[in-house]
């Protein structure tokens, strides 16, 4: 009898995922994906994600998957969901949008039903867009819209009022300085004056204390000549303070 050979791919390869294992591997991750808000699974999850999966298979002929496998395959169809996501038009691959509802949602409002469908995205020449963030136009985004401009014109209207305090007090102190500098020039001036009028007072006195010497009769004359250099001497020295 002429028997056919089958050869089976080792254990771990990607060849070993079917779609029904794939599908199946895709729902019992993404309950705990949604359930962590989009976290990392750790082993006990992996491996209950192994279990998930083993389950499903018939009598268990075909090998079990452990949860390096579920890891390394999750590993696999992310980057895979990447790179058809950056494709223009929809993407026919199978698992695309069911990865798409789980990768893409909300993570505060992100839950997983295995018994209805994905929901059916607009066919556009792009890709679905992948943020977390309702679609321009709706309500919602308009109501977020609106509340950024509010915000954006308090931002503004409160610069505008601290640069307005900011000139203001600018000014008073400018006032002040000038006020200091007017003060202090009206002390300097007075004082030039009271000194000037020193001076004048000291000069007439030594005029008058040259007058009644020279009037004595005992000074002679050159004795008068002495008397008013000696005098004059002193008068230079005052002017010269």
């Amino acid at each position: 009898m002429d028997r056919r050979t089958r050869t089976h791919a080792p254990a771990g390869r990607e060849d070993c995922w079917n779609e029904a294992d794939t599908e199946a591997l895709i729902t019992a991750w993404g309950d705990r994906y949604v359930h962590l808000n989009h976290g990392i699974l750790r082993q006990k999850e992996w491996k209950e994600v192994a279990d998930a999966v083993n389950s499903t298979q018939n009598g268990g002929v075909k090998p079990s998957k452990t949860d390096v496998q579920c890891r390394n395959r999750i590993d696999t169809l992310k980057k895979k969901y990447k790179l058809e996501k950056s494709k223009p038009g929809p993407s026919k691959w199978p698992f695309y949008r069911r990865l798409h509802s789980l990768i893409c949602s909300t993570p505060s409002n992100a839950t997983v039903s295995t018994d209805s469908k994905p929901p059916i995205l607009a066919l556009t020449g792009k890709s679905p867009d992948p943020s977390p963030y309702p679609l321009k136009g709706s309500r919602r985004d308009d109501g977020g819209d609106e509340a950024a401009g509010l915000s954006g014109g308090a931002a503004c209207r409160e610069l505008a009022r601290a640069i307005s305090r900011f000139g203001e007090m600018y000014e008073r102190i400018e006032i002040s300085k000038r006020k200091q500098m007017m003060e202090l020039e009206k002390q300097r001036m007075e004082f030039d004056k009271e000194l000037e009028l020193q001076r004048l007072n000291m000069f007439m006195d030594v005029q008058v204390e040259l007058g009644k010497k020279m009037k004595l009769p005992k000074y002679s004359h050159a004795s008068g000549a002495a008397i008013a250099e000696s005098l004059m001497s002193s008068f230079l020295v005052i002017f010269d303070r």
